[in-house]
């Protein structure tokens, strides 16, 4: 439905979001959770800044992030999806601080660079093909491999918890951005039935499943590791 701006009016504004009411609330519970999940990893740039220093965090979740994201928001302009495309542009931006503010605080920050700028020129060229096709086929090229992007980015969560297991501690990637995660998967699954499109559907059931089990393992290993207390042995007087 077109909206003419000229007659807009907060009685006509509340006339559309009541005339789906449950739909418009879930909308804006999936709006709230992304925005919080999208803003989630603040904590571990504040972790940074603290220790002056990004070394214990594997970037591997946030290179994942916005390769995922860059294309989901191509493919959510092949969609002219507006809310989408503001809320993947949100997405792109963020994640892209949150990268560079891991290399900045990272020690041995070179071959990072490197591989991001890799990344990077991979990605020009994907969307520079992607833009020679048509509408249909760019539609359908970018769906499949932002689907195969996010499902092969889910395969981040075995490694982690591979990782949790064999040091018995999962303090190498935050608690927030994993539930976060979670509880937007379960969201984008009822969009993506909502707006009946196997791609975003296919991506995020495997993605909840997986971030799911990343979930557990923090009910099982601690946050940190427990520092081991070398006490000097007490002298005896003879």
């Amino acid at each position: 439905m077109e909206l003419d701006l000229g007659t807009v009016s907060a009685s006509r504004l509340f006339a559309m979001y009541t005339s789906n009411l449950v739909w418009s609330l879930f909308l804006t519970s999936t709006a709230l959770h992304a925005v919080a999940l999208i803003t989630s990893p603040v904590q571990a740039v504040y972790k940074w800044v603290r220790r002056q220093s990004s070394d214990s965090d594997t970037p591997i979740p946030y290179i994942c992030a916005v390769i995922g994201s860059a294309l989901w928001l191509r493919y959510s302009v092949f969609l002219r999806d507006t809310k989408l495309i503001l809320l993947q542009t949100y997405a792109v931006s963020m994640q892209l601080f949150f990268v560079v503010a891991l290399i900045f605080y990272r020690t041995k920050r070179r071959k990072l660079i490197r591989l991001m700028t890799g990344i990077a020129a991979a990605m020009s060229l994907l969307f520079l093909y992607i833009d020679n096709l048509n509408d249909e086929d760019g539609k359908e090229f970018t769906g499949r491999i932002a689907s195969g992007a996010q499902i092969a980015g889910s395969l981040v969560c075995p490694y982690l918890i591979y990782k949790a297991i064999t040091s018995k501690c999962i303090d190498f990637v935050p608690l927030a951005p994993v539930v976060f995660t979670w509880v937007m998967e379960l969201h984008a699954i009822v969009y993506s039935i909502g707006i009946d499109d196997f791609y975003m559907l296919l991506a995020n059931v495997i993605f909840f499943c997986m971030d799911g089990s990343l979930l557990s393992m923090f009910f099982v290993y601690p946050t940190e590791k427990k520092k081991k207390n070398l006490k000097s042995p007490i002298p005896t007087v003879m």
